[in-house]
């Protein structure tokens, strides 16, 4: 058993070392091109590392702890052979948990997104977008080739696993979105468990209480949505983050916040209605993804959400147990699945043993006094910027 444990730990050793080189290889790839955000820590956090950290510090932890009690039982004062490897071994272990440790908990968690533009500024008497007039569709394809654009750097920048751009100037039927999002919605990072943040960005024609308008007469409703989520996500605590370009978003806003069984949040903008034409621009979609993402992107950008007379303003909202959110922990399914792959069967009555010791919770009263405290500072000061610790951050003016 011990010999087990001395070569899982040296497995964990050099899986962690093999994952760093690869990760430092792609930083090398493409320093050239994000110097200032590109950095180890961040491309660790894509592949995955932290969950893989999270699992190997358990079973480093029990190898220490092994060497330890052997160390105290056959205590051999006189015999310097046992001396040395017992001193040598020792701080090794614990340098490995140390790391192990350490990247567990600095490490930020996996990021999927998914984009969907549909460019219709202009609707039917019945509500239905429709066909752009000629003399607009070349403005239209700029706005929209802009909005593609800065999404793909914002997923780029922030190192977000890109499930898909989809661009479609006559609207998506309903079937169709349905099937996307639900394969997006069910992804899962290469190690096997669920990615912990989904970030879903729409811009295209919304009605007036904030559904999708679809082709043939169809809408998506955000009802309908987090079903879909509910379905995907029942036995998980990933979070979706909605991002939203669109004319009327407020309403999504306003109902999220009225969710209490998951982790959702909602970006929008609020475009101003009336705007004198002789002092600024009046917006139009696609002003605002510019904007957010050049906010998120650039720290010297210099944006301002809260100057006064705005023709856009940003809004956000959050259920109601968004501060409650913790990234994944790793599950005793994750972790015996983990042990199957990488480690020999003479280590699996670990498993059972170190999920039993990493699940106690010693501190379970300050923990739920603290999350009450959170929960109603969130509901009674709603931050004005709110970091989401993938990098981004949502605002409101």
């Amino acid at each position: 058993m011990c010999r087990s444990l001395r070569y899982c730990v040296s497995h964990c050793l050099y899986a962690a070392m093999t994952r760093l080189e690869e990760a430092n290889r792609e930083v090398n790839m493409h320093s050239s091109v994000r110097t200032e955000n590109n950095s180890l820590d961040r491309v660790m956090a894509s592949k995955g590392m932290r969950h893989f950290c999270l699992i190997s510090e358990r079973l480093v932890f029990f190898s220490l702890l092994s060497t330890a009690v052997l160390g105290a039982v056959c205590w051999q004062k006189s015999n310097g052979i046992f001396m040395s490897v017992f001193l040598i071994v020792l701080p090794l272990e614990s340098m490995a948990h140390g790391l192990f440790h350490e990247l567990g908990n600095c490490l930020g968690g996996t990021c999927v997104g998914y984009a969907v533009v549909i460019p219709t500024n202009f609707c039917s008497p019945d509500g239905q977008p429709t066909l752009l007039p000629p003399e607009h569709v070349q403005e239209l394809n700029l706005r929209s080739t802009g909005m593609l654009n800065a999404i793909q750097r914002f997923f780029a920048y922030h190192m977000i696993e890109t499930y898909g751009c989809d661009y479609s100037t006559s609207g998506l039927s309903f079937d169709t979105l349905h099937s996307k999002l639900k394969s997006f919605l069910e992804l899962r990072t290469p190690d096997g468990p669920r990615h912990d943040t989904y970030v879903l960005y729409y811009s295209g024609h919304s009605h007036s209480s904030g559904e999708w308008a679809l082709a043939g007469g169809d809408v998506l409703r955000l009802e309908t949505l987090l079903d879909w989520w509910r379905e995907k996500n029942s036995s998980f605590c990933s979070r979706l983050i909605i991002v939203l370009d669109c004319e009327n978003s407020q309403p999504w806003v306003k109902e999220v916040r009225k969710v209490s069984d998951q982790y959702i949040a909602v970006q929008g903008a609020e475009l101003a209605k009336v705007v004198d034409v002789e002092e600024t621009d009046p917006p139009h979609l696609g002003d605002f993804t510019r904007e957010w993402v050049e906010y998120n992107c650039n720290p010297d950008s210099g944006i301002s959400w809260f100057e006064k007379g705005r023709n856009m303003k940003a809004v956000y909202g959050v259920s109601k147990r968004w501060s409650d959110y913790t990234l994944h922990l790793p599950t005793e399914s994750d972790v015996a699945k983990h042990w199957m792959i990488y480690f020999p069967r003479i280590t699996y009555p670990l498993v059972h043993l170190a999920n039993w010791f990493c699940g106690l919770n010693l501190f379970w009263v300050c923990k739920i006094c603290f999350r009450c405290l959170k929960r109603l500072k969130m509901s009674w000061f709603l931050p004005t910027v709110l970091d989401t610790g993938q990098g981004f951050k949502l605002v409101r003016s």
